[in-house]
């Protein structure tokens, strides 16, 4: 596939606002912040890959962050409430996530109903039902128990690659959390999934034109399904990673963070307009987003302007695809016009 110039405007971004903070926010250029962006953003990153499938399809999903909340209730439940050991959590939690993006897809097949509105449906329900299984509330002493579990307490586990190459004597080197790793390896297998087997092929067809998919005998039901399980899967890691770290889970796991990886996604080059994109793109609009929220915290910027700044971002990246988008269609008609 070739590489799409929106994939290289968001590395050429990223590098120039990689360089303008380390020239100018202080303490930047650190190990221990670089330790801080890993470990903070590997997880957005998933969610960012899992939502990348749907808004290929021209689709979106909306709940990714209450599937997630969800998702670390249940691990939260399984470990205190019912003393179940981690191995059997850990697999037991990605089933519930995945459940919950194929349901999803469902919806969005069977009932035929509009993906924003399936979605923001099911972001209540599941955000809902997040209260309802709460062990933090049915039983209130465990509020403030933490997890303690090895299986999963192990997912937050850091590595000092630089004593292990002797990078550390050369240069400071910061050290890499398992969930950096985890996000590499996700990528990994969804890219070689998006990119080199037929269902990545169909994804595309289906994106670019649902009705010539079908005609051309892709199960387009089944691809929407597969896709929307895919987030849902993704949401599920991003929750053991999260819980892990916070060593909890709350009600309010989550909130908000389907907007941040709805905009990595696009940031990173996904086309709202389907059929588009690739994976790595929404990993580095991921860690664009990070990397100028922790420089703008150096410099003493306020929350409320890193917010916008955010926002402002997000506008850039929405015109441009829709710039491309534009242009494309253009070019179509011309060529059209040329054979006719």
């Amino acid at each position: 596939m070739r590489v799409q110039s929106a994939f290289i405007a968001v590395v050429l971004f990223f590098l120039a606002v990689l360089a303008f903070f380390c020239v100018f926010a202080p303490s930047f250029a650190t190990a221990s912040n670089f330790e801080d962006l890993m470990a903070g953003f590997s997880f957005i990153a998933i969610l960012a890959i899992g939502e990348s499938f749907p808004i290929l399809l021209r689709g979106i999903d909306l709940s990714v962050g209450a599937t997630l909340a969800l998702a670390g209730m249940v691990a939260f439940d399984l470990t205190l409430m019912f003393d179940v050991p981690g191995y059997v959590a850990i697999p037991v939690v990605l089933l519930v996530a995945t459940a919950c993006g194929a349901l999803n897809g469902l919806l969005i097949v069977k009932l035929r109903l509009q993906p924003f509105i399936a979605t923001l449906s099911t972001l209540a329900a599941y955000r809902g039902l997040v209260y309802a299984i709460s062990g933090r509330q049915l039983v209130p002493e465990l509020a403030t128990t933490p997890i303690s579990d090895p299986w999963i307490m192990g997912l937050d586990t850091y590595f000092d690659i630089g004593s292990a190459t002797g990078l550390s004597s050369l240069v400071e080197m910061p050290w890499f959390p398992l969930s950096f790793f985890i996000m590499i390896a996700t990528l990994v297998v969804f890219g070689v999934l998006l990119g080199r087997t037929r269902f990545g092929r169909d994804i595309y067809t289906v994106g670019g034109n649902a009705e010539a998919a079908r005609l051309a005998g892709i199960n387009v039901g089944r691809t929407v399904i597969i896709a929307y399980s895919i987030c849902g899967f993704c949401a599920g890691l991003a929750a053991l990673l999260m819980v892990a770290r916070l060593s909890t889970a709350t009600e309010s796991l989550g909130l908000g963070m389907e907007m941040s990886a709805i905009a990595a996604a696009v940031i990173g080059g996904v086309s709202l307009s389907g059929g588009i994109g690739g994976l790595t793109g929404p990993v580095i609009g991921t860690f664009l987003l990070g990397m100028v929220l922790i420089g703008l915290t150096l410099l003493g910027i306020s929350q409320f302007v890193q917010q916008i700044l955010t926002g402002v971002i997000l506008l850039i990246a929405v015109g441009h695809d829709r710039f491309l988008a534009v242009r494309r269609q253009k070019r179509l008609a011309a060529n059209l016009s040329e054979e006719a």
